[in-house]
């Protein structure tokens, strides 16, 4: 398959793969699907699923965010040489609006 042909490939076709593949009922067949809870993803894998866990709303996950923020601030050469009051202000904003991505 040419590499042009995957970036055409729809969400909707994704999840109606994934529930083809689970319909199959093979014993040794196990997915695992991880995506952000959209409607549409939730919807369709919902009665598929044996197994659901969310992180979204996890605080753990908002602090991992935060701690990758933090460490790009201060690594990064120029944002390094932005003024403290800015780089708190960017990781703030950064991690409220990450929503748990």
């Amino acid at each position: 398959m040419s590499e042009e042909h995957w970036y055409s490939i729809t969400r909707e076709s994704v999840l109606e793969f994934v529930e083809w593949l689970t319909k199959l009922g093979y014993p040794n067949v196990h997915v695992c699907v991880t995506s952000r809870p959209e409607a549409d993803i939730k919807a369709k894998l919902q009665n598929l699923a044996s197994h659901c866990v969310s992180l979204h709303d996890e605080s753990g996950q908002q602090g991992d965010i935060n701690n990758y923020i933090v460490s790009f601030i201060h690594t990064d050469v120029n944002t390094r040489k932005w003024k403290p009051d800015e780089q708190e202000l960017v990781i703030n904003r950064l991690t409220e609006r990450a929503n748990g991505m």
